[in-house]
């Protein structure tokens, strides 16, 4: 499919005014790639790049999380992109992209899945789906000339479990294994760009909203975990998410311990 058709599959019913926000120049769409993120950072070096630029993918050879780890999916089965956004001048904001990411792709992901299925948020950047994560998100920073992000989201959509290492197939879910049927990815990627540019950056700035949607939905919430870091590693009881959405960790003392970023998150 061509990046024209694929466009117009993404902004198929919008407004005039809403799609002058998300020209077809600030989309592109490939078959294959390495890494949405990578070809996305590579395009902010090269040069000037507008707000909302974005990349999509069919299938991504290298993606990646946040801590390196390698992100696979059957080709044409999930929906896979990078989204570049200028930053705000107020930098104590940046660290709430990432929940503010989860709450739009959240909100996307919600209005199509069943209610009975139970999304949850894993802190910092994970969707989950009745015990089984969904996607995850990415967020990196290029900082010349102007301030951008560039978010990286997977989400798996259309992907049968059987198609899973056997190793991911008791950890990882799909909508998909929700509905019992297909979803429109084209669908679901309007969804998420509009609620980029409603909510992108006024809701990092008035963050009580993104805060109670997550808290709402926390993964962790009372649950015991071990938290690692490059210093070390602390365990204790989930305890919600400070005013800025820092981890909130309950120590068997009761003392509150504030968690602002962490390499990895166990259930213990």
């Amino acid at each position: 499919m061509s990046g024209s058709a694929v466009y117009a599959a993404v902004t198929r019913g919008w407004s005039p005014d809403l799609a002058r926000l998300f020209p077809e120049e600030r989309f592109r769409f490939v078959e294959e790639t390495g890494s949405t993120n990578d070809d996305l950072l590579r395009l902010l070096r090269d040069g000037p790049v507008e707000h909302l630029t974005t990349i999509q993918t069919d299938h991504q050879l290298n993606g990646r999380g946040r801590r390196g780890d390698k992100w696979e999916a059957p080709a044409g089965t999930n929906l896979l992109f990078s989204i570049a956004l200028r930053l705000p001048e107020d930098k104590t904001i940046w660290t709430r992209l990432p929940h503010l990411t989860a709450y739009i792709v959240g909100k996307a992901v919600e209005s199509i899945l069943p209610g009975e299925a139970n999304l949850r948020a894993k802190w910092p950047n994970d969707l989950i789906v009745n015990g089984k994560k969904l996607g995850g998100i990415l967020v990196e920073t290029f900082m010349t000339p102007d301030p951008f992000a560039v978010v990286g989201v997977g989400l798996n959509v259309n992907m049968r479990t059987s198609e899973l290492p056997e190793d991911l197939q008791e950890i990882a879910t799909s909508i998909y294994e929700s509905l019992g049927c297909e979803s429109s990815r084209s669908f679901l990627m309007g969804l998420i760009i509009q609620g980029f540019i409603q909510d992108f950056p006024s809701q990092l700035d008035e963050f009580e909203k993104v805060l109670s949607w997550l808290e709402r939905r926390s993964f962790l919430m009372g649950k015991t975990i071990r938290v690692s870091a490059a210093d070390g590693s602390l365990v204790g009881k989930g305890h919600g998410l400070g005013p800025g959405g820092e981890l909130l960790l309950e120590m068997e003392s009761g003392e509150l311990q504030t968690i602002i970023s962490a390499e990895k998150i166990e259930i213990c």
